[in-house]
């Protein structure tokens, strides 16, 4: 089965990202459902599902506080940078999940291109979103619609409320 390790943007996130991408040329972009959104963390291209969730159950890990700045295009994709408040912290999440951390770029996919993506869209190029920490890391079955198989709770960050990151 297709899988990926994820994590999601809460309602904060979306609703700047509904604002990047409303402007959008619709006849060129597709902005991507707000279900859709996510930061992953790790794909699995043919996996067991009980076997990545048994890898991913274990010690807590600590929610890192994110933020999205800057946008990038690669394929059909247009996405925005995802950049960690704490890097110790989020290079630990990626390690949990079997990601070397020199090898993943943090984005958040928000429109596909009909076609090549040609370029930034003018004004993507600074964008700058508001930070979040996420709840949970999700393990997700790829398809049309994402199907959340289990959700795996962070650990809030210290000096913060337990109420960890929105969640949709």
């Amino acid at each position: 089965m297709r899988l990926f390790v994820a994590v999601l943007p809460d309602e904060a996130v979306d609703a700047a990202v509904d604002g990047a991408v409303a402007d959008l040329d619709r006849d060129r972009w597709r902005p991507v459902a707000r279900e859709r959104r996510h930061v992953t963390l790790r794909f699995h291209a043919d996996a067991d599902p009980d076997a990545v969730a048994a890898g991913l159950r274990g010690a807590p890990l600590r929610a890192p506080a994110l933020a999205c700045g800057g946008a990038g295009v690669f394929g059909t994709a247009l996405w925005l940078g995802v950049h960690a408040h704490d890097r110790d912290t989020w290079h630990a999440l990626l390690r949990a999940v079997g990601t070397d951390p020199a090898d993943h770029v943090a984005h958040l996919t928000v429109a596909r291109c009909r076609g090549r993506a040609p370029s930034v869209p003018p004004g993507l190029e600074a964008h700058a979103g508001p930070s979040w920490t996420p709840r949970a890391i999700v393990l997700v079955a790829s398809g049309s619609p994402y199907r959340v198989i289990e959700e795996f709770p962070l650990v809030a960050p210290p000096g913060a409320d337990e109420a960890v990151g929105g969640h949709r």
